[in-house]
């Protein structure tokens, strides 16, 4: 976050995104590509609030809720997920691997759902408990931290409903990747631009 600005990537299992982000202002520009899309969706974020618009779309849809990223990309708001971490209770290290060139050590945290909002500044607090569904049970994030202690890699079970998360067919967790690449990046400022109703 001392960084103030950063390139991020988002990758999960329905749609992937990529652009930049103020983490001051919580507000970014990125692009969605959506399964069955051939052109990506512009996605704009103000004050940790989402505005999508497709290519077919005559203007914005406000997704609403608190939501900063589409359903297409749940778990990747970049900013919240960030917030989880102020929830957690314990700490595994996983030993070390490399997030987009940097070597990073990976670590795997439990998160106590109560703490982080608790701990997370009120204006924040929306927007994190959209990320968390509702769960008030601890659950497991990952989180991938260079040599400089700057969060590489923040990754976080895509649906947070069910008890215990949703697993791939190697008993992996479906989750989604937020990853922080480059810091100090330029970040046009960002307004909140007419909407049409609707969401993502």
């Amino acid at each position: 976050l001392r960084a103030g600005t950063d390139s991020i990537r988002i990758n999960s299992p329905a749609a992937d995104a990529q652009g930049v982000v103020d983490f001051a202002t919580r507000s970014g520009h990125l692009t969605v590509l959506e399964p069955g899309l051939t052109r990506p969706a512009d996605l704009l974020i103000a004050n940790g609030e989402g505005f999508l618009k497709r290519t077919t779309d005559p203007a914005y849809n406000a997704l609403g809720g608190g939501a900063a990223v589409p359903a297409a990309i749940a778990g990747g708001d970049p900013f919240a997920n960030l917030d989880l971490i102020r929830g957690t209770v314990h700490i595994l290290s996983d030993g070390g691997a490399e997030v987009d060139g940097a070597s990073t050590i990976y670590y795997t945290l439990t998160i106590d759902p109560a703490q982080a909002i608790a701990t997370t500044p009120a204006a924040r607090q929306a927007s994190l408990r959209t990320v968390l569904e509702g769960r008030t049970a601890d659950f497991s994030i990952d989180v991938y931290i260079d040599s400089k202690f700057l969060v590489r890699r923040v990754e976080v079970p895509t649906d947070l409903k069910p008890l215990t998360p949703v697993t791939r067919d190697d008993r992996m967790p479906i989750a989604t990747d937020v990853d922080y690449l480059a810091f100090g990046v330029s970040v046009a400022p960002v307004v909140p631009p007419p909407t049409i109703s609707g969401g993502g």
